[in-house]
C-alpha cells in the first residue's frame, strides 16, 4: 500500500545535507538551486563549480555552499547547490556581494548549465532528529505533496510519530523541511544520511511505524494516526543524492 510504504519511509529515512549543521546554528532557512548541466558538459560544469569554490575562498566568503548530485529519478544528473543554516535576513547582507557572485557564476558555471531552478526551504527542528557528527556519502530524499486543506492533519500525524519515537527511544534520524517558496504549496521533504550502500539494508531492530504507534499509544490511536496520514497525502516521490565535497565550498578549508 503506497501510503503505508511512506509511513515506513518516515521511520527509515531521516534539498538534502544540512539538518545536522542546523543544530549548531539558529538559522533554519535553506536556499537551494537545482542546476542541470548541458548535455555533454558535465566535466566542464564540475570544473566550473571547483573554480567557483576557489573564487569564494579568495573572497573569504563566510557562507558554506554545499553541492550534491542526484543519482535517481527524473532529475538524475542534476546538481543541488545549497546554503543552509541561514536566517532570512542573511540574504540581505551576503558576505560576498550578490552582483560579484553572479558575475563569477556566469563566467565559470553558467555557460554549462541547461536549467536552473531556485527554491527556499525551512528546516523543521521540532520534527527532526539528525545524526550529529556524520558526514554522509549518500542522502535519501522523500518529497511529500499534501492534499489541499490537509496541512493541520498532516502536522498532527508527524508530531505524533515524533512523540512515539521519543517515548520509545527509536533510533531513527529523520530531517524535515518545508518548501517556503519556489514550488507547489503543501510540499515537505524528509532526508537522512547514509555512510555507504550497505546502510540502505532494512534494520530488523526498527519496528514499523504502525507497531511503534501501537506500542506507544495503543491500537486505537495507532489506527487513527495511520488513517489521518493516508488521508492527508496526495503523492510522494523518492530520490537518492550523493554529496560532492569536491565541488562544495566550506570556509576555512
Amino acid at each position: 500500500m503506497k501510503l503505508m510504504k511512506l509511513a515506513l519511509s518516515v521511520c527509515a529515512l531521516g534539498l538534502l545535507a544540512g539538518g545536522a549543521l542546523a543544530q549548531d546554528q539558529s538559522g533554519t532557512v535553506a536556499g537551494i538551486e537545482f542546476q542541470t548541466p548541458k548535455n555533454g558538459m558535465v566535466k566542464q560544469f564540475e570544473e566550473g563549480r571547483k573554480a567557483k569554490a576557489a573564487w569564494q575562498k579568495e573572497q573569504n566568503d563566510k557562507t558554506p555552499l554545499l553541492v550534491s548530485e542526484i543519482l535517481t529519478g527524473e532529475r538524475t544528473g542534476t546538481y543541488i547547490v545549497g546554503q543552509f543554516n541561514m536566517h532570512w535576513a542573511d540574504f540581505d547582507k551576503p558576505s560576498v556581494p550578490d552582483a560579484a557572485d553572479a558575475d563569477e557564476y556566469n563566467k565559470v558555471v553558467g555557460p554549462y548549465v541547461e536549467r536552473r531552478v531556485t527554491t527556499y526551504y525551512e528546516f523543521l527542528p521540532k520534527w527532526s532528529n539528525p545524526m550529529l557528527g556524520m558526514a554522509p556519502k549518500f542522502i535519501s530524499v522523500t518529497t511529500i505533496h499534501l492534499k489541499y486543506g490537509k496541512g493541520q492533519d498532516f502536522q498532527s500525524v508527524v508530531e505524533k510519530i515524533h512523540e512515539a519515537d521519543q517515548k520509545l527511544k527509536t533510533p531513527v534520524h529523520p530531517e524535515w523541511y518545508r518548501l517556503a517558496n519556489g514550488g507547489r504549496g503543501g510540499t515537505y521533504v524528509i532526508t537522512t544520511g547514509h555512510a555507504d550502500w550497505a546502510s540502505f539494508e532494512d534494520n530488523p531492530a526498527i519496528k514499523s511505524i504502525r507497531d511503534r504507534l501501537k506500542e506507544a499509544f495503543g491500537e486505537q490511536e495507532a489506527t487513527a494516526v495511520i488513517q489521518r496520514l493516508n488521508d492527508s497525502i496526495e503523492s510522494t516521490y523518492s530520490e537518492l543524492i550523493q554529496t560532492r565535497p569536491d565541488l562544495s565550498y566550506i570556509p576555512g578549508k
